[in-house]
């Protein structure tokens, strides 16, 4: 990975990689954990990242890099703000340079802030303090797609990066924190679905009526469409639309899309569509068609902060368990919904989903769980879900996490191992049926984090119903603890 002075001899040398960097300015030592999973995750989605968490090795000219980075290469600035932060006075410079810098660049897009903890609005530095925040008080996922958004819509630049280098930055972070490293490399699982095809071309068909109308009538489709003034964009031609959802209004063909130039903002012979506004488009009937795929599965829908999940609910699966076989070849059964006597609640596993396209198409997965009254209704106090998520949940670590999560996807997938999700009459998006595995030059052998003793109560640990314990009677069995 380059750092500073090394772009600067690229740049000298000819290189074009003047602003493309995302700086990340944040509370040092305070706020390391959640930049080093902020900026590992921007390195995986394509972007060139820079923070002295990251990039900042001992030895270093350390204001010089740092003033040089916002000064000449950053293509944005986003500002970690928390209770710590503001109060640093490192920061405060950099927010100082950054808020100068966007003035000289006359980009008043610049700097994007973000909300870590439950820093009061009106307690921004007054340099910022008008710029609007994405909040990641909470929910970082939530709040990381927000994000994504944001440097979509300014066109950040994006490089050929493997997604590795995110995984050997976390990876330096981590050494630096003493952890115990092996030159063994390692097979790391992330939480993204690979899609492995889609149909070649969209359709607009154009409709017989005025834009709000058109968008009325859609919204009643089964079929997954997006309106568009008076076009509506979707993988169903107009005749299938008219056989399948036979509606009121006239419909006619318009328009056949190349869905790759079109997501590129290429598309020609049909209305132009600047790229963002086109991806955002296709996310949005990817979205449609999960949403009904999972519907038809016989999954709830749950709305979470800022996404819906969709959970299983109680006896949708056979003793409420999924085996199947993981991918070093070991049979594995896991229970995606229970019941916790000590809380009085049911549990129920549920996955939100993101939809990426353009240079990357996938799908990103994020694990959760819904509380329910009688394994089918939720819990509808949110403060109440919110307390039991953070209780029941605080000692499933990543492996409990991921092997439910590859639960719930074997029970999606079909005999061939794939998800099959319709998206029109005869189109399918098909989906891989594990999760996206990278390969790290280096794996962790231990663990310097301890666990707290008072944090060691093993109500919680779900496994021992899962790998390798006979299974109890169907009755017996709904009554155990997770």
């Amino acid at each position: 990975m380059t750092d500073v002075t090394s772009l600067l001899n690229e740049v000298e040398a000819g290189s074009d990689l003047t602003r493309r960097t995302v700086f990340i300015s944040h509370a040092n030592p305070e706020d390391n954990e959640f930049t080093a999973w902020l900026g590992t995750r921007l390195i995986g989605a394509g972007y060139h990242v820079w923070s002295d968490l990251l990039r900042l090795i001992g030895g270093e000219p350390f204001w010089r890099d740092i003033g040089d980075a916002i000064k000449d290469y950053a293509e944005v600035v986003v500002l970690v703000l928390s209770r710590a932060s503001v109060q640093k006075p490192g920061v405060l410079d950099e927010i100082a340079l950054a808020v100068a810098t966007s003035r000289k660049l006359k980009n008043p897009k610049f700097i994007i802030p973000v909300r870590l903890d439950d820093l009061p609005y009106d307690e921004f530095p007054e340099q910022v303090i008008r710029l609007n925040a994405i909040n990641f008080n909470g929910n970082w996922a939530d709040g990381l797609h927000r994000l994504f958004e944001a440097l979509d819509e300014r066109a950040v630049t994006k490089g050929e990066e493997d997604h590795m280098q995110g995984i050997a930055e976390f990876r330096n972070f981590r050494l630096r924190q003493s952890a115990a490293i092996s030159a063994e490399p390692e097979t790391v699982e992330g939480t993204w679905l690979q899609i492995r095809s889609l149909p070649g071309k969209a359709y607009l068909s154009r409709y017989g009526s005025d834009a709000k109308t058109v968008a009325k009538a859609l919204g009643r489709f089964n079929t997954p469409v997006v309106a568009w003034d008076r076009l509506g964009l979707g993988f169903a031609k107009a005749s299938e639309i008219i056989e399948v959802e036979t509606p009121d209004l006239s419909v006619e063909h318009g328009y056949d899309v190349d869905l790759q130039k079109f997501v590129a903002g290429e598309a020609s012979g049909s209305p132009q569509l600047r790229g963002v506004d086109a991806r955002r488009m296709i996310a949005n009937l990817l979205r449609q068609a999960w949403e009904r795929f999972a519907t038809e599965k016989g999954l709830l829908p749950y709305a979470f902060a800022n996404s819906t999940g969709w959970y299983v609910p109680r006896g949708l699966i056979e003793k409420d368990t999924v085996t199947f076989v993981d991918r070093t070849g070991r049979k594995r059964r896991k229970r995606l919904s229970g019941r916790s006597e000590k809380r009085k609640v049911y549990w129920s596993f549920a996955v939100t989903m993101h939809p990426v396209v353009g240079r990357r198409w996938h799908l990103e997965l994020k694990p959760q769980v819904v509380f329910t009254e009688d394994g089918i209704k939720p819990v509808e106090n949110k403060a109440t879900m919110a307390r039991l998520r953070k209780s029941f949940c605080k000692n499933w670590w990543n492996d409990q996490w991921r092997t439910l999560l590859n639960a719930y996807i074997r029970f999606l997938a079909d005999e061939d191992g794939d998800i099959h999700i319709p998206l029109g009459v005869g189109a399918a998006m098909v989906v891989a049926g594990e999760l996206m595995a990278f390969e790290a030059p280096t794996s962790i052998v231990g663990d310097s984090i301890a666990i707290e003793e008072e944090e060691a109560e093993t109500d919680t640990a779900a496994d021992q119903l899962d790998d390798g314990i006979d299974f109890l009677d169907a009755d017996e069995f709904g009554e155990v603890e997770a």
